[in-house]
């Protein structure tokens, strides 16, 4: 048996190798637009089996031709592949690095490149010049061009996505000219869209379009590059962002997604529009001279000989396809119609606006609109006989299990937090959340904890865990009529944050320690546990297991904020038997504690306190301060998140943290310019 697999794969190996390395750049092209939004675990680590096998299956098949080549059958047409394999390197368009440390090692796919197109080149000249097949041979030269020009395509692209040559190519106005050359160095139209189209706000396609021509702005926060007084970016903000300034940050979000992950850098210049057109025409031309090559001579139409032919039309055809699908997006992209506002080209991009309206492509770049969601009330009333906790417990893995288990995604428009925030003018980013109670004029003295913990001295990962139970406590505690979208808000937000605290701590300025949540927790759990024994209901962790449905709950996320039903109605009712049972707890003075156990027990206390204070005061505008807090503290992280960070969550669809920042650092930079001096006046875009 081994014996016989051998010799298939020295008959075969070659084959399924190229095969394999065309399928993959196929799968690639399909579905390397799933990281644009939200996406399944399954489906990323597909696209990241993929992604890794493209490379390395291609660089792989083409030392085995160097090496290997001349055992085939038919060298010089087995050789003929190796340009192939180049293109192949090249990539599609829309996946040029799976993270954002890809970009940072274009070094060395620049050594790659050159060590391959060597090989390559090897290839062609022991196998193929040889031969006296001319067509065949101009055919291979053709196809190692495309193959060095998308290979090289792709090196450029990584070098252009590093966020340090970005900062090298954002432009800065001399002196107070007007900054308004596009990304191809074209003088760019004052921001107005068709006539009729502002009154009632924008679509996609206006907004991707002002996404375009405060893009430089996008960049200059990512790269940490200076921005400069002009009035084109005080026009373009006044007249955006007044009308949608989230949205308009979810486009330019999916415009620096292009330049971070995709080839949308190089592919959109003047040499990139080349190559897309070279790319097709000269592999047409390699399918013209391969088939007047093969139809001559008798002695190619042997078994063997069919079979590699065929593949090799396989491979052509194929490519031929890929490269007029690349082209035609690229024409059809919204980098294109960009460019084609920029140049005054009225009717061709009325047409091309048109179609993409009718596939809906801009909407497909907005953010998904799900948040992460975790709840520590939620967690701490979980059902502890589950066979997932109970296996995660045995086998040390409680706090991946939690944090995978018990979190979930809830989608913002079952709230009113985008029209709330909307309606704030300035939103402080800089004194977490004592600017929202100072705005609500509340007095610091009424309120000592509450203004305490919100305070900068105070860990930012102690803020939040003190507010995310002094809010679940309020909420339980209280009653609200005809608030239920503001009290949605306002859960939304808190497990929001705790998603960020839990699952993604790098979004959060640091440091962040995993140890103060988990002690946090493990108190909460003590404290249900107290709850149970006072109902004679047992600890909560002997209980005998749920035998006929441990399986289905092991595959079955118990996420937080669900839908109403019985089971939910439930664990509402235990979320709001252990808030009150903290209420009724007697906490020490600080100077009662040893610090060390202080330390420890500080977010589990003090949380308490301040839903105390909360419930204390309980006025009509309590709702509405907890939410500012809410919002203040998120602006905070957003702020003073790492810049890689926001540019790496890009990746996986986004964060809400992310579209916040740059939607709110945007709106301070034009109230800060258009009050430098005179008063801003838009000119008529068309004069």
């Amino acid at each position: 048996m081994a014996q016989w697999l051998a010799q298939f794969w020295d008959d075969r190996g070659i084959q399924i190798l190229v095969l394999l390395s065309f399928t993959l750049q196929v799968l690639l092209l399909l579905l390397a637009g799933i990281r644009r939004r939200k996406s399944s675990a399954p489906l990323r680590l597909l696209l990241w089996l993929m992604y890794q096998l493209a490379d390395s299956t291609a660089i792989y098949t083409l030392g085995h031709l160097s090496v290997a080549g001349s055992k085939a059958r038919d060298p010089h047409l087995v050789a003929f592949w190796a340009p192939f394999l180049l293109v192949h390197l090249g990539g599609p368009g829309n996946i040029t690095a799976y993270a954002l440390e890809d970009n940072r090692l274009w070094l060395r796919h620049l050594l790659t490149l050159s060590v391959q197109v060597l090989g390559a080149a090897f290839v062609i000249y022991k196998y193929v010049t040889v031969g006296g097949r001319t067509l065949l041979l101009v055919a291979a030269v053709l196809l190692f061009i495309v193959g060095v020009l998308k290979y090289g395509w792709r090196t450029v692209a990584l070098w252009r996505g590093n966020l340090s040559s970005i900062r090298s190519t954002v432009k800065y106005p001399q002196e107070e000219t007007e900054y308004n050359l596009s990304h191809w160095g074209k003088r760019l139209r004052w921001p107005y869209p068709s006539e009729g189209q502002h009154r009632g706000g924008f679509g996609e396609e206006q907004l991707l379009l002002g996404a375009h021509c405060m893009f430089h702005i996008c960049k200059s926060m990512f790269a940490d590059a200076a921005l400069y007084h002009c009035k084109f970016n005080e026009a373009c903000g006044a007249f955006y962002c007044g009308k949608d300034s989230y949205g308009l940050a979810e486009m330019q979000l999916s415009l620096m997604y292009d330049v971070l992950y995709t080839k949308a850098a190089v592919i959109h210049t003047w040499y990139g529009y080349c190559i897309l057109v070279i790319s097709p025409l000269l592999t047409a031309a390699a399918l013209l001279l391969f088939h007047y090559d093969s139809s001559g001579g008798d002695d190619r139409h042997d078994g063997e000989s069919k079979a590699n032919v065929a593949i090799t039309y396989v491979l052509l055809s194929g490519t031929l396809a890929l490269e007029t699908v690349s082209l035609a997006r690229a024409m059809g992209s919204t980098w294109a119609c960009a460019l084609m506002y920029c140049c005054g080209w009225e009717r061709l991009l009325g047409a091309v606006t048109f179609l993409r309206r009718l596939t809906g492509v801009a909407r497909k770049r907005r953010w998904s609109g799900s948040m992460g969601q975790y709840n520590l009330f939620h967690l701490c009333t979980r059902d502890r006989t589950e066979l997932g906790t109970r296996l995660a417990a045995r086998l040390g893995l409680r706090n991946w299990w939690n944090k995978v288990h018990y979190s979930g995604t809830t989608a913002i428009s079952t709230t009113d937090l985008m029209d709330r925030l909307l309606k704030l003018t300035t939103i402080d980013g800089y004194s977490r959340g004592l600017g929202a109670l100072q705005t609500m004029g509340f007095d610091c003295s009424a309120v000592p904890f509450a203004s305490w913990s919100l305070m900068g001295d105070i860990p930012f990962d102690d803020s939040v865990l003190f507010w995310h139970i002094a809010t679940d406590v309020y909420l339980s505690q209280s009653k609200f009529e005809h608030e239920e979208r503001l009290v949605a808000a306002v859960k939304v937000l808190s497990n929001y944050m705790m998603f960020l605290l839990v699952a993604q701590p790098e979004m959060l300025p640091g440091p962040i320690r995993q140890g103060q949540y988990a002690d946090t927790s493990s108190h909460l759990d003590k404290v249900w546990d107290m709850c149970l024994a006072d109902q004679n209901k047992g600890d909560g962790v002997r209980g005998p297991p749920q035998k006929w449905t441990m399986l289905k709950k092991l595959f079955q996320h118990d996420k937080p904020n669900r839908g109403p039903n019985n089971a939910s109605r439930t664990r509402t009712l235990q979320i709001d038997e252990l808030a009150a049972k903290l209420l009724t707890l007697d906490y020490p003075d600080a100077e009662d504690i040893a610090p060390m156990f202080f330390l420890k027990t500080r977010p589990f206390m003090d949380g308490a306190r301040v839903a105390k204070e909360l419930l204390q005061i309980d006025s009509n505008s309590m709702l509405e301060v907890i939410f500012l807090v809410w919002v203040h503290t998120l602006a905070y992280a957003a702020y003073h998140c790492n810049r890689d960070s926001h540019a790496r969550q890009l990746n996986n669809g986004g964060e809400f943290i992310t579209i916040l920042w740059l939607s709110t650092q945007q709106q301070k930079y034009i109230v800060n310019q258009s009050t430098r001096g005179e008063p801003l006046v838009i000119p008529d875009p068309f004069p």
